[in-house]
């Protein structure tokens, strides 16, 4: 089977390889409301905290990761809005990161914390 990789300017390209590669990533630092479109989100160092809102809509199904730079300590929150824990999550170490679904309505949290 060949590899298969996205990108937001190419859609679908196959290669020779295997696996599927997302190459959809935004790296960002400071107050963000984010898009839907893109797959993984780093916040990197921003001398402070950082406060995420998810997009208010996404196609059903679309997947957010939302990952802690592993080089600073600030915390990075992602607020309640949008969000089905219905509170703010924190990611507050290096390296933490959550992840999303939109399911229509709302974006399904979950998490993974160090």
């Amino acid at each position: 089977m060949p590899k298969v990789t996205y990108t937001a300017s190419k859609g679908l390209v196959q290669a020779s390889g295997a696996g599927v590669n997302i190459n959809s990533i935004l790296t960002t630092s400071g107050d963000q409301t984010l898009d839907a479109t893109s797959f993984l989100t780093i916040i990197t160092a921003s001398g402070g905290n950082s406060d995420l809102t998810l997009p208010a809509s996404a196609d059903t199904g679309a997947i957010k990761i939302i990952m802690h730079d592993t080089d600073d300590t600030d915390r990075v929150r992602i607020v309640a809005a949008n969000q089905s824990t219905g509170a703010n999550i924190d990611l507050d170490a290096d390296g933490e990161f959550a992840i999303f679904i939109y399911n229509g309505s709302q974006w399904i949290a979950g998490r993974s914390l160090t």
